[in-house]
């Protein structure tokens, strides 16, 4: 790995471009919890505080320790916030696309560092799903279990499955990550690339480097950052964005014909000036009654640079990464 130094980084520019404490039982609807690096705070569904609204489960706040005021996170909003299920059938497009937000759910805290949200199912959609957030230094870890009690997305084969994180106010609103164009859609070369759409829904999630998929829906699919398809490709799965002197790193297992990740974004998901980043995760293997999960590493600190960024993945993975 090459050491730190001022890189150039490819562009892509788009022309139309208060919890009771308790191991393993119910605290509550928050769940504070600290590091030596970092404060956070774990939120269900319910409402709390001056500013927090319902509806907006995962990391509610999330700031560095070293005594900075300020959180990542939309106040309003959160972090690894559990949004859509979907399965492209027009079936379902008469249904709140924000199910997985008001159905109920159940928070336990499982260690002083690990917390757990439960939902028995939404409404509409029969999985029964469980998010595990574990605090480790500067890093959340972050998995996701979740099991169909009945077929509800057998017309096109997929689970879809959406998280979004509303970052405050970033000087620089776009992520970055090592990436090429799709092929016959701009350069074929591995480079920093850094996207920021031009508007929300716009060339807005990015598929892995090696798939030919891209996921069926219906006319008229109505969640506008899984339908808005990219013409960029990511090399390894994982990605950062700039909040001032800091960043926030998102990292994932590699993707497999069982299940598909990728990268989502919006330049005001969170309202004007404040974007989401965003991924999302198509599920292809799966069967009623059968558990299946993914994992994820997020990581918020001190900025570097983008080669210390592809450090923090190479330890996380046990993959060497080739630098452009």
């Amino acid at each position: 790995m090459k050491p730190c130094r001022n890189i150039r980084v490819g562009v892509a520019v788009l022309a139309v471009l208060g919890a009771a404490q308790g191991n393993g039982s119910a605290v509550g609807h928050i769940a504070p919890v600290q590091t030596e690096a970092l404060h956070a705070v774990v939120a269900d569904n319910e409402a709390y505080g001056a500013d927090h609204r319902a509806g907006y489960n995962g990391v509610s706040e999330l700031r560095l320790k070293s005594g900075e005021p300020r959180n990542l996170f939309v106040p309003l909003y959160a972090g690894l916030n559990f949004e859509h299920i979907f399965s492209g059938d027009a079936a379902s497009f008469g249904w709140n696309i924000f199910e997985p937000r008001r159905a109920p759910m159940q928070l336990a805290r499982r260690s002083d560092t690990k917390v757990e949200l439960r939902q028995d199912r939404t409404e509409h959609w029969p999985l029964r799903s469980r998010l595990v957030y574990e605090m480790k230094g500067d890093a959340i870890d972050f998995s996701f279990f979740g099991t169909p009690l009945e077929d509800t997305w057998q017309k096109h084969g997929y689970i879809g499955i959406f998280f979004a994180s509303y970052i405050q106010a970033p000087e620089d609103m776009a992520i970055q990550f090592i990436g090429r164009s799709r092929p016959g859609r701009g350069d074929p070369r591995a480079r920093w690339v850094k996207h920021l759409p031009e508007k929300h829904g716009l060339a807005a999630n990015h598929r892995p480097a090696g798939s030919d998929w891209d996921p069926p829906v219906d006319d008229g699919f109505n969640i506008d950052l899984v339908k808005g398809v990219s013409d960029l490709e990511y090399l390894y799965p994982f990605y950062f964005g700039r909040s001032g002197d800091n960043v926030f790193v998102m990292m994932f297992d590699r993707s497999t014909a069982e299940g598909e990740l990728r990268f989502a974004q919006s330049p005001s998901g969170g309202g004007k000036g404040n974007p989401a980043w965003d991924f999302v995760y198509f599920r292809r293997d799966y069967a009623v009654g059968r558990a299946f999960s993914f994992r994820a590493r997020a990581v918020y600190r001190k900025f570097t640079c983008a080669e210390d960024v592809a450090r923090l993945y190479e330890t996380w993975s046990g993959e060497t990464v080739t630098v452009p």
